[in-house]
């Protein structure tokens, strides 16, 4: 699974599919890494989040990056889509 973390989650209801979450740990170094990291998620069709414990920010704002990076010791980027590849230069090895 390319060192992501899958689950589901149900969309609620009886009768329909539940939807995979994909999570990755991410690391952001600096400005332009926070930058690259905005466009890419912008290019994800379906929402994305930057998560740390209860904490969920929108991952396609520049704002809500820069406040993960500087306030959270470990960032997780969230999806419903498989974003892997545009995600793969920040995954946390």
């Amino acid at each position: 699974m390319r060192g992501q973390t899958e689950s589901t989650v149900s969309a609620g209801g009886i009768g329909k599919m539940e939807k995979p979450l994909y999570r990755y740990r991410i690391r952001l170094d600096n400005v332009s890494d926070m930058t690259e990291f905005t466009k890419a998620a912008v290019r994800c069709p379906s929402d994305v989040y930057l998560v740390n414990g209860h904490h969920r920010l929108n991952a396609k704002s520049f704002l809500s990056v820069a406040f993960a990076r500087i306030s959270w010791d470990e960032i997780t980027v969230e999806t419903d889509f498989d974003c892997y590849f545009e995600f793969e230069k920040f995954i946390a090895k």
